[in-house]
């Protein structure tokens, strides 16, 4: 599925609804469009376990607002598109939802919803942020000719691109590649995958670049360790026991998530061409980055991610060029929502 990004068209006093379903979080707002001006509400989170259906979520958020009238909708989810048009559908890899086109349509009352990847959304945000929604280290200037790779480690890992189509607008490209085999570069990094293959059999880079993926290295270093480990802790409990420097097989851990993004990051790069820049999104590491600017201790490694990115032999300088920005806006899914369903009615 391919989706383009231009610009808002002038439009006046419109209600788009926007959502972005994640596995575990279902975020809704509604943006409004007046002229060319667009403004997004702030989001409600809603907990997917707490609701059976898309469609209860959506009364139940709709409900809360009054139930509005609605001149479009985009929706976005954590998997991949299937079907065209109006039998569009997204099967969700961590929630059992039905989200399709047509429970869309049955839901809100809009004859013809948008629907894609969380993060082909996600990537038709990038061109739309500022310097307020970044946080860049490493690289250089960006290259506007070049692709834009974007990944972010949430409830699972989500990947995507931005391809430049030579008219100043991009192509957003979804993928699935958070479900690619993961590497190893170091021994130790070969001891723990090997120790997840008893543990799963195969092991995809998803199976480390998650918040699950967290706990996984974990277990894996207490097995290695010879440690048992009866109840294993949540991600977020594991990234508190490394920051507060008790648990070493928790900062190991850590440290471990920060060099295989990196080295991600970089396959992506040389895959892609993505000299244009690397974003990365999710939940996780703009969520440890928020925490560090109030802690002694930094979780997320620029120094290792930076490592593992350029650890790409003849191509290291190559890629010591590409600029790599964190996005730090809340829920950036819902911006490019919002202008996909702006051009969905151009």
């Amino acid at each position: 599925m391919f989706v383009s990004c231009g610009f808002l068209v002038d439009v006046m006093g419109e209600q788009i609804l926007v959502a972005d379903i994640g596995g575990t979080h279902a975020r809704f707002a509604l943006a409004e469009v007046t002229g060319v001006t667009l403004r997004i509400g702030a989001p409600s989170v809603l907990l997917t376990a707490h609701h059976q259906s898309l469609d209860a979520a959506l009364a139940t958020y709709l409900n809360e607002n009054g139930n509005p009238v609605l001149n479009a909708v985009a929706i976005c989810a954590a998997g991949p598109v299937t079907g065209a048009s109006d039998s569009a559908a997204i099967a969700m890899t961590n929630c059992p939802w039905d989200v399709s086109v047509a429970s869309l349509a049955r839901a809100t009352g809009v004859a013809h919803p948008v629907l894609m990847n969380d993060f082909a959304a996600l990537a038709l945000a990038v061109p739309h942020l500022t310097s307020h929604d970044l946080f860049d280290f490493g690289g250089a200037a960006a290259d506007p000719a070049a692709a834009i790779a974007i990944v972010g480690p949430g409830t699972g890992l989500g990947v995507g691109a931005l391809m430049p189509t030579g008219d100043g607008a991009y192509v957003a490209i979804p993928g699935e590649g958070g479900h690619v085999d993961i590497t190893a570069t170091t021994p130790r990094e070969l001891a723990v995958v090997e120790q997840l293959m008893k543990a799963y059999g195969r092991v995809s880079i998803e199976r480390v670049l998650s918040g699950p993926g967290l706990v996984s290295l974990y277990m894996a270093l207490n097995a290695l360790a010879g440690q048992r480990v009866d109840t294993p802790p949540s991600a977020f409990d594991i990234a508190t026991r490394a920051r507060d420097g008790k648990s070493p097989l928790a900062s190991e851990a850590v440290s471990l998530f920060c060099g295989w993004l990196g080295a991600t990051a970089g396959n992506l790069a040389l895959t892609l061409g993505a000299r244009g820049g690397i974003y990365i999104g999710g939940g996780i590491v703009p969520g440890w980055l928020a925490a560090d600017k109030v802690s002694e201790t930094q979780l997320f490694d620029t120094s290792l991610f930076q490592h593992h990115f350029l650890n790409k032999g003849r191509l290291r300088n190559w890629l010591a060029q590409i600029p790599i920005r964190v996005i730090t806006r809340p829920d950036p899914a819902l911006l490019g929502l919002a202008h996909a369903a702006m051009e969905s009615r151009s």
